[in-house]
């Protein structure tokens, strides 16, 4: 990937590392700092989660999403080791908005999913209109100084501050998407969503999800991660003793098939 600055000792790539290796997610913030629109904080954001998505279709158009509500979905329905893309995310997650549902259950996204080893990229204007809590929650901003050049900051927790620690890290640098390629696919098909959103004419923008909607969508997500932990437990409690699959089927009162199918998916 041309992504400049991604090197395999840097800062950025051993936090992504450390992420995997613990089977966690990994949260990514990507501004500009004047609150610029059109600095290719979209093209980043793809170009990024291309370079970060471990599964074995990659990057695809279900993957990227306007509103908090197709993110949600798109984070029970994707495969784990997933990059998700939520673009021009101001929609909803506002700081002025903070006490509505949609961005409760953003947060609540956030702080517990962390186990489902995904990787969320939040792209929106300026990181002063995100919500505080969920800035909290992040782990990486990229701050556009101009297109083509992000400064990287770790964000820190700071216990003597409501904004995190921000140190500097090394500037990433990238270049256009090349035409022809399944990256562009993609970029054209979000493009066209935003534009249809801007319009009027796209369901985003007509339709809002009620509060109960939004609740539904999270308890899915909840019961995604407690299958997801409890699929870990069992794989590791089978790998590293000597029960058999029956016995851990008779100790969870699973079937012996469906502990199977949990040891060979994982």
């Amino acid at each position: 990937m041309d992504l400049d600055g991604f090197r395999e000792d840097g800062s950025f790539t051993r936090l992504y590392k450390k992420r995997v290796a613990n089977n966690q997610d990994l949260v990514i913030l990507i501004s500009d700092h004047q609150n610029r629109r059109g600095t290719g904080k979209s093209v980043l954001s793809l170009k990024i989660a291309q370079k970060l998505d471990r599964t074995e279709e990659g990057l695809t158009k279900d993957k990227v999403s306007i509103s908090v509500d197709e993110l949600l979905d798109a984070y029970v329905e994707q495969p784990k080791g997933s990059a998700l893309v939520l673009d021009e995310a101001e929609a909803g997650l506002s700081k002025y908005e903070a006490g509505t549902s949609v961005n409760k259950a953003m947060r609540e996204l956030i702080s517990m999913g962390r186990v489902l080893n995904k990787t969320l990229l939040l792209n929106l204007p300026s990181s002063g209109e995100l919500d505080r809590d969920l800035k909290a929650l992040c782990d990486w901003w990229f701050l556009v100084k101009q297109k083509g050049i992000a400064q990287g900051h770790f964000l820190a927790w700071n216990p003597y501050s409501e904004e995190p620690r921000t140190p500097k890290k090394k500037e990433l640098e990238w270049s256009d998407i090349d035409e022809g390629t399944h990256l562009r696919n993609v970029y054209d098909y979000l493009h066209k969503k935003k534009m249809q959103h801007l319009r009027g004419d796209s369901e985003e923008s007509s339709q809002r999800l009620k509060p109960s909607e939004v609740q539904e969508k999270i308890e899915k997500v909840k019961k995604n991660v407690r299958n997801e932990t409890r699929n870990d437990v069992l794989t590791q409690l089978y790998r590293n003793t000597d029960l058999t699959q029956q016995d851990v089927a008779d100790a969870i009162g699973l079937s012996r098939g469906r502990i199977a199918n949990i040891v060979s998916d994982s």
